[in-house]
């Protein structure tokens, strides 16, 4: 992997250096270690968990999706906190995606069928599967929603763009390198006086 010149400041919590190591290359070892645990929960989770769809397979079968799974992941799981330590997040995610249904305050924005009947099992087989995660897969929920969070001022979609995707994740960033780009060119240039 190529390195950046960019420097960060990260503040681990003692235990975690007892483990790794103290040294910078240590504690970038065990991040860059921990992300790559994290790129292919990331990809799995693609898989794993839907937008809403209906297609039509032909010969009578449909494929049918009601709940926008990561719309309500992204919903239920805003400025959640999980710490590191506690063994089995997916018990924590699948608690928020459970009070989220039961208090109604997210499902307006991530239906996209008029099947109220049907959304009741759809939660349900989600919280199923977010129970089934395991910590990486777990985490990398959390990370995503996370980046959904901390960027979605920046044009993000939560129905219409793929988010949750390390496809649009590594295309997000050159395209905000071009619009930061953009601005510091539209500020050097000197304004038209009439």
């Amino acid at each position: 992997m190529a390195r950046s010149n960019v420097r960060y400041s990260i503040y681990p919590a003692p235990t975690a250096v007892e483990i790794v190591g103290n040294t910078a290359p240590a504690l970038n070892n065990a991040i860059e270690c921990w992300a790559a645990l994290l790129e292919r929960a990331i990809a799995d989770n693609s898989d794993t968990f839907f937008k809403s769809h209906f297609k039509d397979l032909g010969e009578g079968k449909i494929d049918v999706h009601y709940v926008h799974e990561w719309g309500i992941l992204a919903e239920a799981l805003k400025g959640i906190r999980v710490d590191p330590d506690f063994a089995e997040p997916a018990y924590r995610l699948s608690s928020a995606v459970e009070d989220a249904h039961r208090l109604d305050r997210w499902l307006e924005p991530n239906l996209d069928f008029d099947a109220s009947k049907e959304v009741g099992p759809a939660i349900y087989r989600l919280v199923k599967k977010i129970k089934e995660l395991d910590y990486p897969h777990s985490w990398a929920v959390i990370v995503t929603v996370e980046w959904f969070w901390e960027h979605v001022d920046e044009g993000i979609d939560i129905k219409k763009d793929e988010w949750w995707t390390l496809a649009f994740r590594r295309q997000w960033k050159p395209n905000e390198a071009q619009k930061t780009k953009r601005r510091s060119t539209d500020q050097r240039k000197p304004k038209a006086t009439t």
